[in-house]
């Protein structure tokens, strides 16, 4: 399911990936500190915050989730398998689910919210329109720098950055398609 926003560019993504390292005080390069930035999103994001959920309250392939809360901010919930694979294991890809959950209430903060109800089917939509592809770019640039990534392996990338192999293969296709 994907929603309908104002158009962005893997440019401009590329500049709110920095916007968002610095408003966590995190330096342009390195690994994303994902369970840090979800520990201070109450104080980052007035009115938002997160909880864990037992598994059973959220669909069996939504991990996480981003909603607006009655205080006119958002919510993260996190399947309770999900934080403590990412806390307790540091599995990169439950830290990739958490990271897009915030990345989803930074780009809902700056405007990036659905322009109607309709929904979508995933690549129904132009991606640089797409809620979900720009949530996913975002994520992308945000845990591995694309810049400081230019040229490493997959395991490199996976090692360094903590991510999913799967996550790594993306970043590493992007250069294969892109060039640097």
């Amino acid at each position: 399911m994907d929603y309908e926003t104002k158009p962005t560019s893997r440019k401009d993504i590329r500049k709110y990936a920095k916007i968002l390292r610095r408003i966590f005080g995190v330096p342009e390069c390195g690994p994303f500190p994902v369970l840090e930035a979800l520990e201070k999103v109450r104080d980052v994001f007035k009115g938002s915050g997160f909880v864990i959920v037992e598994d059973s309250r959220l669909p069996a392939k939504t991990m996480a989730q981003c909603s607006q809360n009655d205080e006119g901010g958002y919510t993260i919930q996190i399947k309770e398998s999900v934080y403590v694979g990412a806390y307790e294991k540091h599995i990169g890809a439950f830290l990739g689910f958490i990271c897009h959950e915030i990345c989803h209430l930074f780009l809902f903060y700056i405007g990036f919210t659905p322009v109607h109800a309709r929904t979508f089917d995933d690549g129904e939509l132009p991606r640089y329109r797409s809620v979900e592809w720009q949530c996913k770019a975002l994520t992308g640039e945000l845990m591995i720098p694309f810049d400081e990534s230019h040229g490493m392996s997959e395991d490199e990338i996976v090692s360094k950055y903590g991510v999913s192999k799967a996550f790594a293969k993306v970043r590493r296709g992007q250069e294969r398609r892109w060039g640097h």
